[in-house]
């Protein structure tokens, strides 16, 4: 398959990715997240895990950025967003636009990013551990901790930063921690498959873990159409 023109957005990026977004690319629904520990892996700066709690869910979020000072993640998720909205900009023929030039969904990322902030300040302010510094692929949870762990923009977007055996380990981890595992999108930034995705589920297949994928809508790309769901059999 010929690499895709679009562009690969580089580092890694805190997004901002709200709830919405979450329920439509990890096919969730309200009673799959009101009935058990939902770990959300990277959390980066979404408000999902704070609208589950929200609705009377239980959700925990991890991500290495959460080890830092409140200011400087905001400094964070500030450039990231920034640098978010000038990889759109460039590609106008791949994301919507409004009459100014900019992402659509540029205001809603904005949101969660605030919600998320005011959820991160109380979780400080209170020690209610809602936010928790680690990456994948250690976490520092006990076996079956959650009932359903949800992995976006990390596994199988950053294929020149992680190599198979760590896809491998992290998966692994998530399912040593969550009955059921989703992973979305099955490609990098710029479109391109994984291209070990078969070698990875293939290894995962031999684990005794169920694979499956699941036809979901595009939310920010609307070619980023199949969300990996992993179960223990």
């Amino acid at each position: 398959m010929t690499p895709s023109k679009a562009h690969v957005i580089g580092d890694i990026v805190i997004s901002a990715r709200p709830f919405a977004d979450y329920v439509a690319q990890f096919a969730l629904s309200d009673p799959m997240l009101r009935s058990g520990r939902v770990l959300d892996c990277p959390g980066g700066a979404s408000d999902f895990a704070a609208a589950v709690r929200n609705m009377g869910g239980q959700a925990t979020s991890i991500d290495p950025c959460y080890g830092g000072s409140t200011a400087r993640l905001t400094q964070h998720i500030t450039a990231d967003l920034t640098r978010v909205l000038a990889w759109t900009a460039a590609q106008p023929g791949r994301f919507p636009m409004d009459e100014h030039g900019v992402w659509c969904h540029a205001p809603a990322w904005r949101a969660a990013a605030d919600a998320f902030l005011a959820d991160f300040r109380r979780d400080r302010d209170q020690n209610t551990g809602h936010y928790q510094p680690a990456a994948l692929p250690r976490l520092p949870f006990l076996d079956d901790s959650f009932t359903l762990a949800v992995s976006g923009f990390l596994l199988f977007t950053y294929p020149r930063q992680f190599d198979v055996d760590f896809h491998l380990r992290a998966l692994r981890e998530l399912l040593r921690v969550a009955a059921e595992v989703r992973v979305h999108p099955l490609n990098d930034s710029a479109r391109n498959p994984y291209p070990m995705l078969e070698t990875v589920l293939e290894h995962l297949a031999e684990d005794g873990i169920r694979v499956d994928l699941i036809a979901v809508p595009g939310q920010s790309d609307t070619r980023d159409t199949q969300t990996l769901r992993l179960t223990r059999r």
